[in-house]
């Protein structure tokens, strides 16, 4: 749904580009029914995707920093008054931002990649659009580079999955090996349960025990007074 609905706004923002440039392009005739499913599904995310000032602003700033040139072309459907496709496309940057943000941090590296596939699918999709409205054999060629990109991309991604499944199956299978002696892992988990348990209790007594409190006063010395009964 998400790649339909961009795909769609990517339409429209070309079509806008055009008409600011002064170009009239015709968009083909339709059945009534036709238009209105399409309206229909155009207005499903509208409504569902309401974000703040603060999300849109992030959302913009996501795009203009990965990919100019998307940024620019949905800034085209709100200057040419398209809100419904403008809020759908920046409901879709926001949500890739938020998907992709917390790795940012946590797993520099997939996120990274994942950065990567995400203008790679971009690209291609805004490739798809503009040839969609104009055959073009240099565009096509682009395109396909851009995909065997995304798609050797895609394959890195996939090896490093099946590196990192392969180390949690061994991982598995090494707790697995331990409990084949059922009698032997039942005594283990009896041991290191009493010991949990004895532990508990000294820092219970521990906590129990109440100290006498010091005196800190300082003791007086006894002053000695001077005996003048003496001859």
């Amino acid at each position: 749904m998400m790649r339909f609905t961009i795909n769609v706004c990517l339409m429209m923002a070309l079509v806008a580009g055009g008409l600011v440039q002064g170009q009239s392009p015709k968009p083909p005739l339709e059945s009534p029914s036709v238009a209105k499913r399409k309206t229909s599904r155009a207005k499903v995310p509208t409504e569902r995707s309401r974000l703040t000032k603060r999300q849109i602003r992030q959302a913009v700033a996501f795009a203009r920093s990965h990919h100019p040139e998307l940024a620019r072309l949905i800034g085209r459907l709100k200057s040419s008054e398209k809100q419904a496709a403008y809020d759908m496309a920046v409901a879709e940057l926001s949500r890739t931002a938020q998907k992709l943000e917390p790795l940012s941090e946590s797993n520099p590296t997939r996120y990274g990649m994942l950065l990567e596939l995400w203008k790679l699918e971009s690209q291609a999709r805004l490739m798809v659009a503009r040839s969609t409205m104009k055959p073009d054999a240099g565009l096509e060629l682009r395109l396909r580079v851009t995909l065997h990109k995304r798609a050797e991309l895609r394959r890195t991604m996939l090896l490093s999955d099946i590196k990192r499944s392969r180390a949690r199956i061994l991982r598995i299978e090494s707790q697995l090996k331990s409990l084949n002696d059922l009698d032997a892992a039942t005594d283990r988990e009896l041991q290191r349960l009493k010991r949990t348990a004895r532990i508990t209790a000294a820092r219970t007594r521990g906590r129990g025990v109440k100290r006498s409190p010091v005196n800190t006063t300082p003791v007086k010395k006894p002053t000695r007074t001077k005996d003048n009964s003496k001859p």
